[in-house]
């Protein structure tokens, strides 16, 4: 699930920022070199947050997972530069709806990492939630129902979960 998530971010920040490498935080950040003549976008889940369990007799909560996305520029300054970039960025992603999501993504925050070979970077953090289920035999699930209400923009206007005994 969270990876499907991080695939769909990625997918979407590809799609919407053209002009920019958008790929996973590297494994090894001290090894990351910047290849590309303008910047990248690197993602990363940073967390998760649990909300309190719900009474179905079983493990049902509410789960908010943080990603950040690392900005790295090699301009501040400009059309072409981190500040610019970070904006287009925010934009980007507010408000997107996730697969398996209960809520858009929204805005935690974003920091200034600093400057460094040439290299400004910033960090935007941002939240959607969704649900941890335990592994149940699928014929003992509890039944839910969950409506949603979207308006033309893609914002979520109302939503509700409920469960069916």
């Amino acid at each position: 699930m969270t990876l499907d998530i991080m695939h769909a971010l990625l997918a979407l920040l590809t799609k919407r920022l053209p002009q920019l490498e958008v790929t996973f935080f590297p494994e090894h950040p001290e090894r990351f070199h910047l290849n590309h003549p303008l910047g990248a976008v690197l993602l990363s889940f940073a967390r998760s947050r649990f909300g309190d369990i719900q009474d179905v007799g079983r493990v049902f909560q509410p789960r908010v997972l943080h990603f950040t996305l690392t900005l790295v520029m090699r301009q501040l300054n400009g059309n072409e530069g981190a500040i610019a970039l970070l904006d287009k960025l925010r934009q980007t992603v507010g408000g997107f709806m996730p697969p398996d999501c209960r809520r858009p993504l929204w805005l935690i925050d974003e920091v200034f990492l600093g400057q460094s070979e040439g290299l400004w970077q910033y960090a935007l953090t941002v939240a959607t939630e969704t649900w941890f289920v335990q592994d149940w035999p699928q014929d003992i699930l509890p039944r839910t129902q969950e409506t949603i209400t979207i308006n033309d923009n893609n914002e979520v206007l109302h939503g509700e979960v409920s469960l069916q005994r």
